[in-house]
């Protein structure tokens, strides 16, 4: 079993965890010693080289979750888009995320099919609030021990700080266990507004993708129980691994390239590790 690292945490309360999308990538995170797992829609995506527009399906998602679950021992926070469709598919997705180990399970207020939030550029529509509530209070019914975090796109819809806390303050009335506050580069500076309206009313969870400047003790400031280090697994692969492969296949030779790759034996040693 690793044992963690608590230097990363820069407060007791607050949570760290990072995006993967397979076992392997999340013991490694587990290794790394980081608290918790988030297998993000974007990366779980990146998977399957499609794009995250509700195309991965419920099914999916589950059987990677019992992927992950086989390989670590920490908790995982799931990714339920916004319920795939409808209040019956999002209860059936919950009780099988959470028959195959989720801890945690996010679900958003976008419309079916979503787009991603951090695509800034494009315009979205949301769920009525009321609607939306509907459907936590649906989902909470359904979990026997999962925590369910709802998720307000209310800012990267162009809502603004009003609405952002409306919706939230509605939605902790549905008997979820926590807020998520979502954020992209266009709205980025009214997160704080709103979370020094909301902090308080239940934990709070972020994935500060578009703050990269922003430390760690700042959003425990304002009330941020769990962190997600979003997509930097999936980003660094693109950040390097297209230039070693590059090369790879102009010097077809292995010795251009064995400076920039593991050794056969850190494999080894990282698939026959026994966690738990």
């Amino acid at each position: 079993m690793t044992v963690h690292n608590t230097a990363l945490r820069p407060t007791p309360a607050t949570a760290i965890g990072v995006g993967v999308h397979d076992a392997l990538t999340a013991r490694m995170v587990q290794s790394a010693g980081f608290d918790l797992l988030w297998l993000g829609s974007l990366e779980v995506c990146s998977r399957f080289a499609i794009p995250d527009r509700n195309l991965l399906t419920p099914t999916e998602m589950t059987s990677v979750i019992r992927e992950v679950r086989a390989a670590t021992t920490l908790p995982i926070f799931v990714d339920a888009d916004n319920g795939y469709g409808s209040d019956l598919t999002a209860a059936r997705a919950i009780r099988a995320f959470e028959d195959a180990g989720a801890h945690t399970v996010v679900i958003e207020d976008n419309v079916f099919p979503k787009r991603n939030s951090l695509a800034a550029d494009e315009s979205r529509d949301l769920m009525d609030t009321e609607e939306f509530a509907r459907r936590l209070e649906r989902v909470t019914a359904e979990r026997k021990n999962l925590r369910i975090v709802a998720r307000c796109e209310a800012l990267v819809a162009g809502l603004g700080v009003d609405e952002a806390v409306r919706r939230l303050r509605r939605y902790a009335e549905t008997g979820v266990d926590g807020l998520f506050v979502q954020v992209n580069k266009k709205c980025k500076d009214q997160l704080f507004p709103v979370l020094e309206q909301v902090r308080g009313l239940l934990p709070i969870t972020l994935a500060p993708t578009s703050l990269p400047e922003v430390p760690l003790e700042t959003f425990a400031e304002y009330g941020a129980t769990t962190v997600l280090f979003a997509n930097v697994v999936v980003r660094r692969m693109l950040a390097t691994l297209p230039t070693m492969l590059g090369t790879l296949r102009s010097e077809c030779l292995l010795s251009a390239v064995e400076g920039d790759i593991a050794p056969v034996e850190q494999v080894l040693r990282m698939t026959d590790e026994r966690v738990g």
